[in-house]
């Protein structure tokens, strides 16, 4: 299409080719040239490359409550995806003090506490996933330099950065059921900068001497889109 005014109004001319929509997704300044950065995202740690096994007795079905927002990112310039997820874990013995529970429930530390993300189908079995400790707060998920998407850029460009979330927060506390007055731990899970819309499957695991990583349950949870276009 050709803007057909007198002289001096060419400027005014816009061609079908050219692009007039917003970007509609702040991002980091690390992500900006994301195909020169991301093997940065790349972790060598040798406690990332031990495998997460499935254990002989399955683990309690994990069906955390999920709190999906946007929130104003300072890294992005601009409102991100925000999910947190929350759920409650109870000792097997009947313990009565909150200081058992703790000793019981508690035991893994932050950083003996692992999450895997995918975006895949079979994304786990098939080593397409970043992992976080639970003890990496305020940074982003990493590939285990192990990994099949490591070694894949055609894939992980594909993906973009929607895999590197940033770890805001894991946290834990021990609470008193109202009614029995029975102590539980209740832990939680803030993870920031998501692509938004989609479904992401979180893998939960804890570290087994130093040997491999029992998974301890997975689920998938949606993210929010953002307001951020004007």
């Amino acid at each position: 299409m050709s803007w057909h005014g007198g002289p001096g109004e060419r400027e005014r001319e816009i061609e079908l080719s050219q692009s007039v929509t917003n970007k509609l997704k702040p991002e980091d300044i690390i992500f900006r040239d994301f195909a020169k950065s991301w093997p940065q995202f790349v972790n060598k740690a040798p406690i990332l490359a031990l495998p997460v096994v499935t254990p002989a007795t399955p683990p309690p079905l994990w069906q955390p409550i999920v709190q999906a927002e946007c929130i104003f990112s300072p890294d992005a310039g601009g409102e991100v995806p925000q999910v947190t997820l929350t759920w409650n874990e109870v000792s097997g013995s009947q313990v009565t003090t909150a200081a058992a529970v703790s000793a019981q429930v508690a035991a893994p530390s932050p950083a003996a506490t692992r999450f895997d993300l995918t975006l895949v189908h079979d994304g786990f079995a098939r080593s397409y996933y970043s992992t976080g400790l639970g003890s990496d707060k305020l940074k982003r998920f990493n590939l285990p330099a192990n990994s099949s998407l490591a070694a894949d850029t055609a894939a992980v460009l594909l993906t973009g950065p929607g895999l590197f979330p940033k770890l805001i927060d894991f946290r834990t506390e021990t609470l008193r059921e109202r009614d029995t007055n029975r102590p539980f731990v209740r832990r939680a899970l803030v993870l920031r900068d998501f692509n938004p819309g989609l479904t992401y499957t979180i893998r939960r695991s804890t570290l087994v001497g130093e040997q491999n990583w029992d998974e301890d349950g997975r689920f998938a949870f949606l993210t929010p889109v953002c307001p951020n276009s004007f």
